[in-house]
């Protein structure tokens, strides 16, 4: 795969990090891959530093650390840190859920219509079903208006890249059918205005994804 260099840098360092997202979530890269800078360049057919940028984002997402000259590799995950990772979730999107039900009105209405649009989206890909379930926990916790704890919560999910869950998601023929199953209850329970509903739905749906996982 090649990018077009015809973009603009800036554009170039997106498409260098999608590039290496795809690849992720296609199981391209696993944990203990090493990650070349001079390598990826020269598969992307484009400078070093659009290369360099989209790695350093990807570092500061915690999904690769630094390994050797102008290299990383994709960090291995412990039981615990995983475990860490799901009870960090847990604290945003349950915070977020429970105010989200508090405040009503347009909060809700705005969760409900990207939700709406949500189930519009094909899943018939890795990326594809990574995205949508990020998406519609982003939209929660987007949906209570603080920048900050949407930043952060993008962050633990981008964290998640390595998984393989996304994938085996496919095995199932109702992929979207499924992906509504597993998110109506946290936007129903949102939508009545039930803060401790809305908190033990979200909290519930994290702990499940958490089994999902091989270790």
């Amino acid at each position: 795969m090649t990018i077009d260099r015809a973009i603009s840098r800036e554009s170039l360092g997106e498409s260098a990090y999608r590039y290496l997202f795809q690849s992720f979530l296609d199981n391209q890269f696993v944990p203990g891959t090493r990650l070349r800078m001079d390598e990826l360049a020269e598969q992307m057919d484009i400078s070093r530093t659009p290369v360099r940028e989209a790695l350093q984002r990807l570092e500061r997402e915690g999904v690769i650390e630094p390994h050797g000259r102008r290299g990383y590799v994709v960090r291995e995950i412990s039981t615990d840190e995983l475990d860490h990772r799901y009870q960090v979730r847990e604290a945003l999107e349950g915070f977020a859920a429970r105010e989200v039900a508090r405040a009503g009105g347009s909060a809700v209405r705005e969760l409900r219509a990207a939700y709406e649009r949500l189930l519009e989206r094909p899943q018939v890909s890795a990326e594809q079903v990574f995205t949508a379930n990020r998406d519609v926990h982003h939209a929660i916790v987007e949906a209570l208006g603080n920048p900050l704890l949407t930043a952060a919560s993008d962050r633990e999910w981008n964290r998640a890249l390595t998984s393989d869950i996304w994938a085996r998601m496919l095995e199932h023929e109702d992929v979207v059918g499924d992906f509504d199953r597993a998110h109506r209850g946290i936007i129903e329970a949102i939508e009545s205005g039930d803060e401790a509903r809305a908190h033990r739905e979200v909290i519930a749906h994290i702990r499940d994804g958490r089994r999902l996982h091989r270790i």
